[in-house]
């Protein structure tokens, strides 16, 4: 595998799913495997995900923004011979947010269109009414 930046950068473009690992302030790392679509407007390095305003994720990464990625499968599996990443992360709402979610909906199409219909219902009838749309922007280290 060549291991340039640029194509350990690709690799996380590429993946159908990442491990994104965040930090709680003991020091233990939090896997969670999440879709991640580039966000090439910030930078070829620069990608998100979208998350509940209320997830783990938001409260570890409001303590340190320190993270590394790597490419995974929908378990959390690591792909064998992936690279590992390092990076920071930073949670948005708003406008951001919506830029996240529409790189996302871009890069998986149909299948985000179903999961989009899941959420709705959920968000409708279910316990996470009316919060706020929430992403994380990660910047790899280059």
């Amino acid at each position: 595998m060549n291991t340039s930046g640029s194509s350990l950068i690709d690799a996380i473009r590429e993946a159908k799913y990442i491990s994104f690992v965040s930090t709680r302030k003991n020091g233990t790392p939090i896997p969670t495997p999440v879709w991640v679509a580039p966000l090439t407007y910030l930078g070829h390095n620069v990608f998100g995900f979208t998350i509940d305003a209320n997830a783990g994720k938001a409260k570890r990464l409001a303590h340190t923004n320190t993270v590394t990625v790597q490419p995974c499968d929908i378990r959390g599996r690591i792909v064998e011979g992936s690279p590992i990443l390092s990076g920071t992360a930073v949670v948005v709402s708003g406008t951001e947010a919506e830029k996240v979610r529409d790189a996302i909906a871009h890069k998986y199409g149909f299948t985000y269109t179903v999961f989009s219909i899941y959420l709705w219902f959920s968000e409708r009838f279910g316990k996470s009414k009316d919060q706020p749309e929430t992403a994380v922007i990660v910047t790899l280290n280059a």
